[in-house]
Parts: C-alpha cells; structure tokens; sequence
C-alpha cells in the first residue's frame, strides 16, 4: 500500500542522498510535533485549567490519570493500524488528531459552560471535570501514544547495523529540545495566554505538521526500494560484528512469553510514571520547594545538556554492549534524580535531580527506539511496541494522581 504512493511528490530512491537520513530528521520533529500531548508540555496548563475549571489539583490530577488509562487501552490497536497502514497513513491522523484536541482545549472552560447549561442542575457541577477527562484522553493518545510511536518506529526501521549509533545523533537534537520545551511553553503561556499558546499549537501541529507528514513520512525502506543503513550497511564502523537483525520475527504474542520484554517494559514504565508526576505538578514543586517556576523550570534546561553529552554515547554503546547495561544506567538516574527531588531546594539538590534526569532522557530515548527491533525484528514492530508504549502509558496516569496525594496530605511532595 505504501509502495503505490512512494512517488508523491518524489519517490525516495531519486532523491541525491539516503532517504534514511531524510526520515531521521522528521521523525525528530514528529518527537517534537508530540510535545503538548507529553505530560512536560501539559505541566504549564495545569495551573491555568485549575483555575477557568474551578476543579482541585486532585481532580484535575484524576481526570488525567483516567484520562491517560483510557488512551494506553487503545495504543495496541494503534500499534497494529501501524504495521497494516504504515507511518505515511497513521502519523498524519494522529497529527490531524491532536491539533484538534489541542484548539478544543483552549476553548474548554466555554464548552464546559455550554455543555452546563443543557444537562440538569445536579449533573451540571462535573460537566469540567467530564470534558477535561476526555480531552486528556485525545491529548495522550494522538499526541504521546500514536504520535510518538510512529515517529520512533519509523526512524528505527530504516537503519539496522547502525541503529544504536543514529538513534544516539537523533536523540542530541531531540533530548535538548524536549527539555527545552517546559520553559518555552512556560514562556509562550506567560507572553500570550494559556488560551492563545494552544491555538498557535493546534495550527502548526494540526495544519502544518499533518502537511509534512503526509508528504515526506515513509514507512520501510523495503516500501521504497532500498535497504536498511544505505550506503553504511555494509560498513561496520566499530559496530558489533553481526548486525542487529533477529532470524525469527516474533509476533505480539510470542514477545509477551519472554520474560526480557517485561523487564524492559516495566523499568520503562517506571520511568514514565516518576517523569510523568514530576512533570505534570513542575510548577507547585518549585513553589514548593521555594523556587520560582522560572529558576524551577531551569532544571529542564540544563539536564538537556547532560542528555546531549550522553545520548550519542549511549547510542555507541548500544551497538557494542547488552543493553541491561543500560538499563541498569537508566533505573540508577531514576534513583539518582529522585532522591534530588525529594530534598528539592535552593542549593545542591538541583545539581542531584538534573544529572539524574539527563541520564534517565539520554538513556531512555535509545532504550525506547532499539530494544524491541534488536530483540524482536521489524515485521510486528508496531503491536510490540504499540503494547510497550500501553504499559508506559498506564503507568505515567498513576504518577500523577499519587503526587498530588502526597501534596493534599503531607503538603509537600517529599
């Protein structure tokens, strides 16, 4: 299916370089283009939303968790219309998708008080607390399930042998832009409204990007007629001996039978569960903790830095050691970067949550891109990881839920 429509506007073979680096560069923007459906880019609303919502940080922490479970039910199938389908059909819908979640959202306090005044009296005071449930529900799906997924499958699949190595270039680009994002989109809500941020948002994402997509995304590069690597796949440039491919392409099913996949699962579900919660309250942390959410959100920023330093040699890494080594790495900056929040202040404490959140984002990224095609090939890559990303996701809804119960109860987030 993908094959018939390579040719528009231009097949990939005729273009003067290998498409594949092409796809590496707009995979890493589809990782961008996903950011206000990431919970970092939902943590600068919150606040705001609290307040037009007239709902309690517990409700509005709820309606995310719920929210957030509903979406992570649906990415297996995602997951499978990916590999029926391809990157070319579903990243374009997915897009198309969150740009309009994203323009619904910034209209949310005036449907709710439409949708109030058309239902009866007793059901009118949780018409917020419904509306705002179901559009997290479309934020988390097309935005960090479907969106995610494709742009990371998709870079994946058009290098093998060097596959830990690009993953690694891509992620020095990716990882500081994805820390950088809370403190622009802090400072786009503060410059001209939480309302307005999200309408240029659903624009560019919804419009522009859907564009792109639709034009420049290619699934495989079987689809187009070339191999995977291009002119590098048969140079081994200091990568293991063997390329990365697996003789048996497992299926969904046979992949949940190894008790491998369920390590990697659940460690990456913790991480997205601790990073998830520390992103969506970043601003009451800081206050918190005594900071302004300006030199709060600094903690981002220069963790980003720590990523760019470590992402590409994580990424060399993964092409010449097991990756358990890695992730034992990961779980160590969870460790590392909690132990930071949880003495959160003015001094050292930063430095402690910074280094553990760079090494966490540079190890993550290439964990997240290689591990299930080195382990299980490419021909169900999308149910594999469409059922990975459903466990991350059900995980990160709970983070959440359970700071803000540390905060209602103890008044704090230690």
């Amino acid at each position: 299916m993908n094959k018939s429509y390579d040719h528009i506007p231009l097949a990939a073979r005729r273009y003067p370089f290998f498409y594949g680096w092409f796809i590496l560069g707009l995979g890493a923007v589809g990782f961008l283009m996903s950011s206000p459906g990431q919970t970092y880019g939902v943590a600068p609303f919150t606040d705001p939303l609290i307040e037009v919502l007239g709902l309690t940080r517990v409700q509005l922490s709820t309606a995310y968790m719920l929210g957030t479970i509903a979406s992570s039910l649906c990415l297996t199938w995602a997951g499978k219309c990916y590999d029926r389908y391809g990157a070319r059909v579903v990243a374009p819908a997915s897009s198309f998708m969150l740009g309009i979640v994203l323009a619904l959202l910034s209209q949310c306090d005036h449907l709710a008080q439409a949708v109030a005044s058309w239902v009866p009296s007793m059901v009118a005071p949780h018409v917020g607390f419904a509306l705002i449930l179901v559009l997290f529900f479309g934020l988390r799906f097309s935005g960090q399930g479907v969106l995610t997924m494709v742009s990371r499958n998709m870079m994946v699949k058009w290098f093998d042998r060097h596959r830990g190595l690009v993953t690694g270039l891509s992620g020095m680009v990716i990882a500081p832009a994805f820390s950088a994002t809370p403190a622009l989109l802090n400072g786009l809500v503060n410059s001209v409204g939480w309302r307005q941020a999200w309408i240029w948002l659903a624009l560019l994402i919804g419009g522009a990007f859907t564009v792109v997509a639709l034009l420049f995304f290619r699934d495989s590069p079987e689809d187009c007629g070339l191999k995977p690597d291009g002119p590098l796949a048969n140079r081994a440039l200091g990568a293991k001996k063997d390329p990365s491919r697996v003789s048996v392409q497992y299926t969904l099913a046979q992949t949940k039978r190894t008790y491998t996949f369920w390590i990697f699962a659940l460690s990456l579900a913790l991480l997205g569960m601790y990073a998830t919660a520390m992103s969506f309250h970043a601003s009451s942390i800081f206050t918190t903790a005594g900071l302004r959410r300006e030199q709060g959100y600094l903690i981002f920023l220069h963790a980003a830095l720590v990523s760019i330093v470590l992402r590409p040699i994580v990424g060399w890494l993964s092409d010449r050691v097991p990756l358990k080594y890695l992730l034992m790495a990961m779980l160590g900056g969870i460790v590392t970067s909690s132990i930071g929040l949880g003495f959160l202040g003015a001094g050292p404490s930063r430095w402690v949550v910074m280094l553990g959140n760079g090494l966490c984002g540079a190890v993550l990224g290439t964990l997240a891109s290689v591990t299930w095609p080195n382990f299980y090939g490419r021909e169900h890559l999308g149910a594999i990881s469409g059922f990975n990303m459903a466990i991350t996701v059900f995980a990160s809804a709970f983070g959440p839920w359970m700071f803000s119960q540390s905060r209602a109860l103890t008044g704090g987030y230690g």
